[in-house]
């Protein structure tokens, strides 16, 4: 059974889910050094990523735009494709990508366009001239040879299986901890202990039971509805599905947006519905609205709360997710190790290379 569970990439997981509660801790404990003193005096930021790095560069940019008096952007890959000189121009490029893929360098390699950069990564030169990656260490060398900035987080080459659940965790706290060194920030870093508790939240036992009893049910598609600002950066809760049980990714919605299409075509073909409840009272009058505008229609939803407030409490969603994931990924005996389609996206995977 533990070989079967090794060719799947089980017990890998299994591991890195063990080890985030550790890493988080130290990240806490050691935090990273003063920014420098472009990145401090930067103003207006266009913020990148694609995969679990898209929820990062939202989740900066909802930091940068609530929390500071400081401007933030985010703009998909392919936006670096076209001709932005003039806007980009006196901008800071910030860029997230945990191993430095080819479609990020797509960003990475107009950044002499940009007043500054950053790259927030979990890979250095040295880490990539180790991993027998020349060309990935000479574009990071070149980066900071020219003024730019790496901010590095956990976990570096976090290969071989799809999902990644290290890396979004620990992106999370370094955006949090970039953005509490600025300035005129609003906000202070929460204690440890808010943050690490979080990690503790579990999915509920009857939304649990109920995916492990039917998942054809939720693979044939589901809703996320919750508040601004997690709608804004809730992409990673929604791939998990995708990229570790090869389902279609679920929608994600806004509450106020919800009703607003997404409930309607629910009501014509009827499919399941997680709310996601943070720890204010306008949440918790919205779930409670939703919950019955859902039944009025003779359908169900099931709620995932963790009593944070939205600076936070997507550490807990995370956590309840990666749960959730993992246990049907073990029921359904998914294969983490080669995955549908593996070795045929080069196409669009490794466009930048091409261009």
């Amino acid at each position: 059974m533990n070989s079967d569970l090794d060719l799947l990439g089980h017990q890998l997981l299994a591991a890195r889910l063990a080890r985030i509660p550790a890493i988080l801790a130290e990240m806490l404990a050691a935090p990273p050094a003063p920014l420098s003193p472009v990145t401090a005096a930067a103003r207006r930021f266009v913020v990148t990523g694609t995969g679990s790095s898209e929820a990062h560069a939202r989740y900066l940019a909802m930091l940068l735009n609530l929390h500071t008096d400081r401007t933030a952007a985010y703009l998909p890959l392919s936006g670096f494709t076209g001709s932005h000189r003039e806007a980009f121009a006196g901008s800071t490029l910030v860029v997230f990508s945990q191993g430095v893929s080819p479609n990020a360098q797509i960003a990475l390699r107009r950044h002499r366009e940009f007043a500054h950069a950053i790259l927030f990564t979990a890979t250095t030169p040295e880490v990539a001239a180790a991993a027998g990656k020349p060309d990935r260490a000479a574009l990071l060398r070149e980066l900071v040879a020219s003024g730019g900035e790496l901010v590095v987080f956990p976990l570096a080459e976090e290969y071989t299986s799809l999902i990644r659940f290290v890396g979004p965790m620990a992106g999370y706290l370094a955006c949090l901890q970039f953005t509490a060194r600025l300035a005129g920030c609003r906000f202070k870093l929460p204690p440890a202990a808010d943050i690490l508790g979080l990690l503790d939240v579990a999915p509920p036992p009857d939304l649990l039971q109920e995916m492990l009893a039917a998942p054809d049910t939720f693979a044939r598609g589901f809703n996320l509805v919750c508040a601004a600002p997690i709608s804004e950066f809730a992409q990673n809760l929604a791939c998990k599905f995708m990229e570790g049980l090869f389902w279609p990714c679920p929608t994600v919605s806004d509450f106020l947006q919800f009703a607003h299409g997404p409930f309607q075509q629910m009501s014509a073909h009827p499919h399941p519905v997680i709310i996601l409840q943070g720890d204010s009272p306008l949440e918790d009058e919205l779930v409670r609205r939703s919950l019955r505008m859902l039944a009025g229609a003779g359908l169900r939803g099931q709620v995932v709360k963790v009593d944070a407030p939205p600076l936070i409490s997507i550490f807990g969603f995370e956590a309840a997710f990666n749960r959730l994931v993992f246990a049907l990924m073990q029921r359904l005996g998914i294969d983490q190790i080669n995955w549908p389609g593996k070795g045929r996206d080069d196409a669009l995977y490794g466009f930048c290379p091409d261009v």
